[in-house]
């Protein structure tokens, strides 16, 4: 659709710089920079600078007299750091990393709501309300002089930013904002000749930071077209979404095709079970919050798969890998940098303490010099017997590394070689949230919640339906195969019984 709608009016003319771009997420604005580029390499990335995340559109407009963002933006999810810096009256309220106060109040001022109504809402994981009161009135006591938050800053925008006139206007994600940021975006709206919109209600997973996609789906006036061919999964995929997709509250019809191929989606009881490792292209592993994804990672780890999050931090460390390299090579009488040989020491424990962790000593040391393992004992403090240097990686790299991380990379070296582990993982295992606006050939999707059976269902038919939405989110990330394992678990989706049905038929 952006590229459409950018194509139709640089051929009429509008400059590129004249465009703007605003979009949830930086993998949402990522992606639409990168495809723009492609689409119209007679440009630079300068000519699209206003293709941004809104926090960051916002941002541009303040000068560094108001505030600077790199020294006084804060973030209320960094909740630890506060309490190392702050006075006794935020320690007396017991702040922690896990506090789900001050998000909680975030949620409020996202949906222009007395904090108070907010709580009765979620009171469920909160103190007390005097408490929870207190807690908002010392934490905006402890940034009112030198701090402003992401919420500030949009609540700031609405009052002081004039912004300036726009031909075009593209609000991508649409369904993600909260009322707070639409009436930035209202405000921005006014400033441009034409506004276009792009969302899908169904995918509207950021309720509980108080998005609501009734704003986009009712409240903005214009024209709507409703896209009829989706352009990444086939049959099989399209059919069990849609079987979620009619359990969603309120939801706009939308009769939209599939592509030509046909696809699969299978359910299985066991991670083992799933051909991970058989199946071409990329895979997104995908569980509803954390905790689940933790559980994932580890059965990924015991399958000896090569993983990362969805923010490029892999399975085993980076540093490690290297640090086996560099060893391997000085075991087979090869030399390494002075950069490679500081790594590989803070692998190994026994070294001499009066050389190796006297203060500056790699500073000193010119960056030219190499070293084989005689010039590891010589300058770097090594306390190993000549017997050592031929020993496995294993049994000399032990600090910092655990029997398991050992055992793990062991399955990996097995599974892919030394090749495969120089190169980026194919399989992310994250969040649905976290991926949201991406794509794999084949998802897996985990079923199992951390909510007791109680609180699943005592939750009402408009709750039920953000959860809907957030596993047809998930099943929508998948271009080839879509794979469900269900957890014999008794917390499971609130989905209903259809989709197994489904499945049970398509075999």
């Amino acid at each position: 659709m952006v590229e459409r709608v950018l194509k139709n009016h640089i051929a009429r003319g509008v400059k590129p710089i004249d465009i703007a771009f605003i979009s949830f997420t930086n993998k949402a604005v990522n992606t639409a920079v990168d495809r723009t580029m492609k689409a119209f390499p007679q440009y630079d990335s300068d000519d699209f600078a206003r293709f941004k995340t809104l926090h960051k559109f916002c941002r541009r407009y303040f000068e560094e007299e108001v505030f600077d963002p790199k020294a006084c933006m804060l973030d209320y999810a960094l909740q630890a750091k506060i309490i190392k810096t702050s006075d006794h009256r935020l320690s007396d309220d017991n702040f922690t990393y896990k506090d789900w106060s001050l998000g909680v109040y975030d949620k409020s001022r996202n949906m222009m709501q007395d904090p108070t109504l907010t709580y009765k809402r979620e009171q469920y994981k909160l103190d007390s309300l005097d408490v929870f009161l207190r807690k908002i009135d010392t934490y905006n006591h402890y940034k009112k002089d030198s701090f402003i938050d992401f919420t500030d800053m949009i609540e700031r925008t609405i009052d002081e930013v004039d912004f300036p006139k726009l031909e075009v206007l593209i609000l991508d994600e649409a369904q993600d904002f909260t009322p707070l940021q639409w009436s930035v975006l209202y405000k921005l709206a006014q400033r441009a000749k034409r506004v276009y919109l792009a969302g899908d209600d169904d995918q509207g997973i950021y309720k509980f930071n108080g998005s609501d996609p009734k704003y986009f789906t009712k409240y903005f006036p214009g024209r709507k077209v409703i896209l009829r061919k989706t352009r990444r999964f086939g049959e099989a995929i399209h059919h069990f979404s849609q079987i979620i997709r009619r359990g969603i509250l309120d939801s706009i019809e939308k009769d939209y095709h599939h592509t030509e191929k046909d696809g699969y989606v299978k359910r299985y009881l066991n991670f083992a079970e799933i051909p991970i490792a058989e199946l071409p292209g990329t895979w997104y592993i995908l569980g509803r919050v954390n905790t689940t994804v933790n559980e994932l990672r580890a059965c990924a780890k015991d399958a000896g798969l090569y993983f990362a999050d969805n923010r490029g931090n892999k399975s085993f460390d980076n540093k490690q890998w290297r640090a086996i390299k560099a060893w391997t090579r000085i075991a087979k009488g090869g030399e390494i940098s002075k950069q490679e040989a500081e790594n590989v020491m803070s692998y190994i424990r026994e070294v001499k303490d009066h050389s190796y962790r006297r203060t500056g000593f790699w500073i000193d040391l010119p960056d030219t010099q190499k070293y084989d393992f005689d010039g590891l004992c010589d300058w770097c403090g090594l306390n190993l017997s000549d017997e050592a240097a031929t020993k496995n990686w294993w049994e000399i790299l032990q600090r910092n590394f655990t029997p398991s991380q050992t055992e793990y990379f062991l399955r990996l070296l097995q599974r892919y070689g030394q090749k495969t582990l120089n190169e980026e993982p194919q399989i992310i295992i994250d969040t649905i949230h976290s991926v949201k606006g991406g794509e794999a050939n084949n998802v897996l999707l985990y079923s199992k919640t951390n909510w007791p059976a109680s609180y699943v269902n005592k939750k009402d038919a408009s709750d039920k339906s953000d959860e809907k939405r957030v596993y047809y989110t998930g099943a929508t990330r998948a271009r080839d195969t879509l794979h469900i394992l269900s957890s014999d678990y008794r917390y499971n989706y609130p989905i209903g019984k259809d989709y197994f049905i489904y499945l049970q038929e398509r075999k």
